[in-house]
């Protein structure tokens, strides 16, 4: 037994999985991601699902100390109504940039007059009329905001001149042919954005943060239009960022997005955003024991720790429990906080005083966690590859957790006999870009090494490979032994 081991019998739970309903966010303070979005060095933040995207967007909407943010939660969105208001006299890839740059800016300005204590400046007053006149309230939901059929702008103060005419409204409700909505709604969005940041100055702000988070919600299929319609979220936030980087008070719309979706978005400037704007949230093994850590002190004491609530034995192969928890991820929080709750559970069936985790709790907490992460990667995939079920069955019926390229393609192509949208080639790289398999990587030394997706991406596909692995932490779900008889 380890020296000061704390009992998890009193512990309910690690934490919640989704981060939207855990408490702990302090850990997020001395990350990198946060301290770059408050300097306005990134708009565009990626990673898989279950990284940690959504804690960061609580951490600045709750704890983001002198930043004035407003979390966008796109969970529900009118996507329906959104792909109507489409800038017809503008390219296919920037045809939903104009009306993303007006709800962008009308969310500003609302973020600007909430926070304000001077209600009664002339700009907020403007924001004001402009918000009541047209939505009939101060606060309009998010889906609501492109749902009326028009704009009211006579006597609004936001009356921007197009050709030295004033506008008196703007129509969402065009008929084909008509030209025009893109240029109406950038005069609007520059007069809404330049009142936000005025009224922003005089009220002493630093910075007016925006976060555009779940939008994968909904997504069951990533259709060409929903592709059109993120391409022109980023980009609207980029000019907003761009636009106001040096005003007064810059404004920096946070775009939060798995990285499976970004992966399939085409569009000239993404390497370049890629390279410059946006950060990949990816978690090391010391920061994902830090993360448990701080969990464990915020709920058993600041003397908590993973090393005092679990035993030293090792567990076969002389590996660590927490290596061996590891390699059973994909190095994300939600996955630890997964496999460590369930081996909670296993603990308390077997009981004991005090209670920690042992050897086969971990153990028997693997049967639940693979179906977890099966689950996980069904969210993700499905939307790019509807029957990617097929590929798995295939991994299953070889019955081992590596494979060679012949017996994949039998298997595989044995249950698609009527055919298939996707050739077992193709499969094999799929199931590598989602990690759900690595391939076998020689080394010029005669060494070799299994490369997935997930912990070495600069790896990339190789088509020439030859030797599969199944990742390990669906070793039960796809109920596969780790050698050969």
């Amino acid at each position: 037994m380890n020296i000061g081991t704390i009992s998890l019998e009193k512990l309910e739970s690690f934490g919640d999985v989704a981060a939207e309903d855990d408490p702990v966010l302090d850990y997020f303070l001395t990350t990198d991601a946060v301290q770059r979005i408050k300097q306005n060095e990134l708009f565009l933040i990626l990673g898989r699902k279950g990284s940690g995207k959504t804690a960061l967007v609580r951490f600045f909407a709750e704890g983001g100390g002198e930043t004035i943010s407003k979390p966008l939660n796109l969970r529900g969105y009118p996507w329906s109504v959104h792909a109507a208001r489409i800038d017809r006299g503008a390219a296919d890839i920037e045809a939903y940039v104009s009306s993303w740059r007006y709800l962008i800016s009308l969310e500003t300005a609302l973020l600007a007059f909430e926070r304000t204590s001077d209600k009664n400046h002339p700009k907020a007053k403007a924001i004001k009329k402009f918000a009541e006149d047209n939505f009939g309230k101060l606060n309009p939901a998010l889906g609501d905001v492109l749902r009326p059929p028009k704009i009211r702008l006579d006597g609004t103060s936001f009356e921007p001149e197009l050709f030295g005419f004033k506008l008196g409204s703007i129509d969402f409700e065009r008929k084909p042919g008509d030209l025009g909505l893109g240029v109406e709604l950038n005069a609007l969005s520059d007069v809404l954005l330049n009142t936000a940041i005025e009224l922003a100055g005089k009220s002493g702000f630093r910075t007016l943060l925006l976060h555009f988070d779940e939008l994968d919600q909904g997504v069951v299929k990533f259709d060409e239009q929903r592709q059109l319609m993120l391409v022109g979220l980023i980009l609207a936030a980029r000019d907003v960022r761009r636009n106001t980087l040096k005003s007064a008070v810059p404004v920096n719309p946070v775009v939060y997005l798995r990285t499976d979706l970004w992966d399939d978005l085409i569009f000239s400037d993404k390497n370049k955003i890629t390279q410059t704007a946006a950060l990949n949230l990816e978690w090391k093994s010391n920061e994902l024991l830090e993360l448990v850590n701080a969990r464990l002190k915020a709920r058993l004491g600041q003397t908590a720790d993973w090393e005092n609530v679990s035993t030293a034995s090792l567990m076969r192969g002389s590996q660590s429990k927490w290596n061996h928890i590891l390699n059973r991820t994909f190095l994300r929080p939600r996955d630890v906080i997964k496999f460590l709750n369930s081996s909670l559970a296993e603990a308390k069936k077997r009981g004991g005083s005090p209670l920690v985790l042992d050897n086969q709790d971990v153990t028997n907490a693997r049967e639940s966690y693979s179906a977890y992460l099966k689950a996980e990667l069904d969210d993700e995939i499905i939307a790019h590859w509807p029957k990617w079920d097929e590929a798995l069955q295939a991994c299953s019926a070889i019955s081992t957790i590596t494979f060679t390229k012949e017996e994949f393609v039998q298997e595989y192509d044995s249950r698609n006999s009527n055919g298939t949208e996707v050739p077992a080639d193709e499969a094999l790289r799929l199931l590598y870009r989602f990690s759900v398999i690595g391939y076998e990587r020689r080394s010029g030394y005669g060494g070799s090494s299994w490369a997935f997706q997930y912990t070495n991406p600069e790896a990339g596909w190789d088509n020439s490979a030859t030797k599969f692995k199944v990742h390990l932490g669906l070793k039960e779900y796809a109920k596969l032994r780790e050698e050969r008889a």
